[in-house]
Formats: structure tokens, C-alpha cells, sequence
């Protein structure tokens, strides 16, 4: 149940962070290049993207330092395995919501447009029809929505 309604979506493997050590919220394009999983961002250049490090050590295999311990790749389409969408997703107190992580306090930000749900759960509301509540990471399960990304 998505805030109260039916979905149907391939979630993760339902592991916290999906292997990702420490407590980070992982969202946006990913692919697997070399066996190794890096974010990428799409190419102005036909059938390449660019990958997205922040391991220095990807030096030794091609990468570039852009800025901020950011380092890139540009690779042809065919050379990586997959191309995918994460977005995160908090299992609170049975409930499955949208999650960013906080920059200010490092919390959980679980988010609803669900009137009903949002009063059960405490949740303030934040904008017209927008409702959130701030909680602590022990308190949910993060859950990862994984969609295939087609670069058409």
C-alpha cells in the first residue's frame, strides 16, 4: 500500500539501502559498469552517458576529477549492464511513503497528499495538499522502488 492506496511497483530487494552501508537515501540513474554501480547523468552525445563516482580510486579506471570529490566517466551505452531509476521509499508503522533524507536534522522526511493518513500518523501539513513528518531512522524500513530507464 502506497499512503492508503494499492500500487504495483518492483520494489528492491527490501534490504536497507540495498547493501549501502551507513544511513543514505539513494535516489535518481543508476547502471552497473565493470560490476561496479554508479549514478549517471544522460550525454548531449548519441548512446553515452556519464558516470558518477566519488571513490578517487576510479582514477585508475578512466575517470576524471570534475570538483568536490566528484569524479566522471563517459561510456557508451553498450558497455554497461543496465540502466535504472531508484527511488526510496520508508515503511512506517505499516504505512509505505515517499522518503528523502533531511538535510538539516539527517531524519527520514516522509511525505502524503492522504488527509486521513496524515492526521492517523501525526503528520503537519506543509502545503496546500501536502503533509510531512520528520522521524528517525530506526523507526522505518527504507525500501527501494526500482523502475527500468530508457534514454529515449
Amino acid at each position: 500500500m502506497l499512503n492508503g492506496k494499492r500500487s504495483s511497483f518492483n520494489l528492491g530487494d527490501g534490504k536497507l539501502n540495498n547493501g549501502v552501508c551507513g544511513k543514505m537515501l539513494r535516489k535518481g540513474e543508476y547502471t552497473i559498469y565493470n560490476g561496479k554501480e554508479y549514478r549517471f547523468t544522460e550525454s548531449d552525445t548519441v548512446e553515452a552517458i556519464e558516470l558518477n563516482s566519488n571513490d578517487k580510486k576510479d582514477m585508475d579506471n578512466g575517470f576524471t576529477y570534475y570538483k568536490n570529490n566528484i569524479y566522471t566517466k563517459m561510456v557508451g551505452v553498450s558497455e554497461v549492464k543496465e540502466l535504472y531509476s531508484i527511488n526510496p521509499y520508508a515503511v512506517y508503522k505499516g504505512e509505505l511513503f515517499p522518503a528523502s533524507e533531511e538535510s538539516k536534522t539527517g531524519k527520514v522526511l516522509l511525505v502524503t497528499t492522504n488527509t486521513e493518513l496524515a492526521k492517523k500518523m501525526g503528520f503537519k501539513r506543509t502545503d496546500k495538499y501536502m503533509y510531512s513528518k520528520s522521524v528517525e531512522w530506526d523507526e522505518v524500513k527504507i525500501i527501494e522502488e526500482r523502475k527500468p530507464y530508457s534514454l529515449d
